[in-house]
């Protein structure tokens, strides 16, 4: 039997440990972070597993989320952070005025036992690295909670009942399914995106989190390599980033190759995110429908980046077909930056992403022989799967077959 001593060791090294442990290495930390998770399942009884899922995690997001609807985590964070009362967080709320104290106060007790706060007194508290990134809007992170509370909670609460509802097929309908089904309004998940700005504001700034956390395509694959054979003279294109959201993606290629010029780089999305974007001067930031024909021509490359995992097969062929019309054969190339799940022992974040894909659009991730099917079918050859060092996606680099 392990000794008292020996807990004692475990615990101390655990606590040791932190997200600066591990100086800026990606790679190294996630693979911490998974044992860390594997290491709580087998902790923990199969009572306190259920316990977390049924009775812990619906609280405190109620609290997380009744925290932003205050506007606490904004105003604390704008004012320093540091150490607080309850009275004076009740202070930076706006419901100063009829907030009680002890309201606030049960909500924050729960927040640090779950560490989203931290606990440093009678009725005193202090914000942790997340609470205090809820409160900074670069960070993104408000937006990703508010898009779950906005649509995903919703939608994976109802993914039951509509799975009974269709006799227990695999999802595939885009119009009218399990997202339309939670919707108060009948609505798919683009639809009510595009009638209600705030669901919209919060799923483009989650969609740039998660962008962000990624391991930038151009440290998978050499965008120099481009360059080799490339027309990119007289304006003509050397990357169209399909569905790119606001540039992140584009943008690594900007920095990757400075001395691109004007017109070699384009970011394609829809007319109400590329009015708002703000990239380099040599980024040409385009409005585009991609159900619609690609109207850039020839280019060296093409880039979509967790655009296909968003439709079943069909839609995501006709999608692909556009695409490659607008393609040189022999000179240009297609790059489809997207998760490819392994035979076995799929991520948290795969299959988290997978099931997601079902419940909101009626779509999936795909392994390697899905992939090479649907390129297959929409006239492409692939050349090669890129490896992402995280783990998460892969580089699919394909070309006209």
């Amino acid at each position: 039997m392990t000794s008292t001593k020996a807990h004692e060791d475990i615990i101390a090294s655990l606590e040791a440990i932190s997200h600066a442990s591990f100086d800026g290495n990606e790679v190294e930390r996630l693979r911490v972070r998974a044992a860390a998770r594997r290491l709580l399942a087998r902790v923990e009884s199969p009572y306190e597993r259920a316990w977390g899922f049924c009775f812990e995690h619906p609280v405190v997001f109620a609290a997380l989320q009744t925290c932003v609807e205050l506007g606490l985590w904004t105003t604390w964070t704008a004012s320093g952070g540091g150490e607080k009362s309850i009275h004076a967080l009740v202070n930076l709320t706006t419901k100063a005025g009829t907030l009680e104290p002890n309201l606030l106060l049960r909500l924050f007790r729960l927040l640090a036992a779950f560490n989203v706060v931290e606990e440093t007194g009678e009725n005193t508290f202090k914000p942790t690295a997340f609470s205090h990134a809820i409160g900074d809007e670069s960070t993104q992170v408000r937006a990703s909670l508010e898009a779950a509370n906005n649509q995903y909670i919703m939608a994976g609460h109802n993914l039951p009942k509509y799975l009974a509802k269709i006799g227990y097929k695999e999802p595939t309908a885009t119009e009218v399914n399990n997202y339309s089904d939670s919707d108060p309004d009948g609505l798919n998940f683009f639809a009510r995106l595009q009638t209600t700005p705030k669901f919209y504001e919060d799923f483009t700034g989650h969609m740039e989190a998660w962008t962000a956390w990624k391991t930038p395509w151009t440290k998978i694959y050499d965008p120099s390599k481009l360059l080799n054979g490339a027309r990119v003279d007289n304006n003509s294109p050397l990357v169209v980033d399909v569905g790119g959201n606001t540039g992140i993606d584009i943008s690594h290629v900007a920095r990757a190759q400075p001395d691109l010029p004007s017109g070699a780089l384009v970011l394609q999305d829809l007319p109400e995110i590329i009015s708002k974007v703000k990239v380099d001067d040599r980024v040409t930031a385009m409005a585009h429908d991609f159900w619609q024909p690609q109207p850039v021509k020839g280019s060296r490359a093409y880039f979509m980046h967790a655009v296909l995992h968003d439709w079943p097969d069909d839609k995501a062929t006709l999608l692909l077909q556009n695409t490659r019309a607008a393609m040189t054969r022999g000179y240009s190339k297609l790059f489809v930056y997207d998760i490819v799940l392994p035979p076995t022992g799929a991520s948290i974040s795969q299959t988290t992403m997978d099931v997601n894909m079902m419940s909101l659009l009626s779509a999936s991730e795909r392994t390697k022989s899905q992939w090479e099917k649907l390129l297959r079918g929409a006239g492409f050859r692939i050349v090669n799967f890129w490896p992402d060092p995280q783990e998460y996606e892969m580089l699919i680099e394909a070309e006209i077959a």
